[in-house]
């Protein structure tokens, strides 16, 4: 942890430190970029070293990963952060300013980690040989790679979607997948990595469930001993899944199934498939990264039963024949 507060104190210091070490690094103009939400790079790019901690941070990455950086860490004036090659070389590029602010603006140690680890992810994963840019299906690779990462660091599921959940867009756009996408990859990544720690809500709610009142219990009046004070216990897994599919907001895509067209079942933020009867909550499968060719993810039970996501969000089982579909909320 002090190496995280070090280095995202870094990060707030070098946004006006370095300055006169400045150059024109390349231009935006004749520059492909894999950014972290789209924004538009202008003008001329200035880049300069990075802070040391700010390099150290990437060895943590790097080393629950076990390779070696392809890339090298630059600070520049681009809007957030982006993976880009110049001249045949990879670099990181971020923007310190805009670190600094969206820890701030989402409480998260770990906003600034999962961000680089996004662009990292754009590398290790090769998005940036063809100089094309971002584009929805190979920022979900990155997304996923992202939460992996902290899944392996120890972040909770909440800390990997803290700045997916804050300012990715609702909708997405001809580059960026939408939102609830985003946030179902990060999980399937966090999921992958054996993540240990118990998810809080995913930061995509803006309102926080109100705590259950104090029960307090008393004895019948001819018992002279005093009132007992029920305290809340912990919940266990289970009663967190049941809790976190009574809200919509919890809920990224609604499915569908031919066999049971009346049924109510939900893919969660957190990657779980859910199924509603009678005011319970059943856990269904998980969603993980595809064992099959031609299809990025999939969903599994406890007894290994595969259904593979293909285009639109068809769900497809292991003969191929489509069996339901998946629809993403907006």
């Amino acid at each position: 942890m002090k190496i995280l507060k070090a280095f995202l104190l870094s990060f707030a210091l070098c946004s006006t430190a370095g300055v006169s070490a400045q150059k024109v690094f390349a231009s935006a103009k004749y520059t492909q970029m894999c950014s972290y939400y789209g924004e538009a790079v202008t003008g001329d790019i200035h880049a300069y070293k990075p802070e040391a901690s700010a390099e150290s941070a990437v060895k943590n990455i790097m080393s629950v990963i076990g390779l070696k950086a392809n890339f090298e860490l630059r600070a520049a004036n681009v809007p957030n952060a982006a993976a880009v090659i110049l001249k045949g070389k990879r670099y990181i590029l971020y923007n310190p300013k805009f670190m600094a602010n969206i820890n701030s603006v989402t409480g998260s140690d770990w906003a600034a980690i999962s961000i680089l680890a996004h662009e990292i992810g754009h590398h290790l994963n090769g998005h940036t040989l063809d100089n094309v840019g971002s584009r929805p299906q190979t920022e979900l690779d990155a997304d996923e790679f992202s939460g992996f990462v902290l899944g392996r660091l120890g972040a909770t599921l909440a800390d990997a979607q803290a700045v997916m959940g804050t300012i990715a867009s609702i909708k997405g756009s001809h580059s960026h997948p939408p939102k609830s996408d985003r946030l179902i990859a990060i999980a399937a990544g966090w999921n992958r990595a054996g993540g240990t720690a118990i998810a809080a809500q995913p930061v995509v709610q803006t309102q926080p469930e109100k705590p259950k009142p104090v029960v307090i219990a008393e004895k019948p009046k001819e018992v002279t001993q005093p009132k007992q004070v029920l305290v809340e216990r912990n919940l266990t897994r289970e009663e967190r899944i049941q809790q976190s599919a009574q809200y919509d907001k919890n809920i990224a895509s609604d499915a569908y199934f031919r066999d049971d067209p009346k049924g109510k079942y939900y893919l969660t933020v957190k990657g779980n498939l859910v199924q509603v009867e009678r005011d319970k909550v059943y856990l269904v499968a998980r969603l993980v990264r595809s064992n099959r060719s031609g299809y990025k993810m999939m969903l599994t039970d406890n007894d290994k039963t595969n259904l593979y996501i293909g285009n639109g969000g068809a769900l497809v089982n292991e003969s191929g024949s489509t069996v339901g579909v998946l629809k993403a909320r907006r």
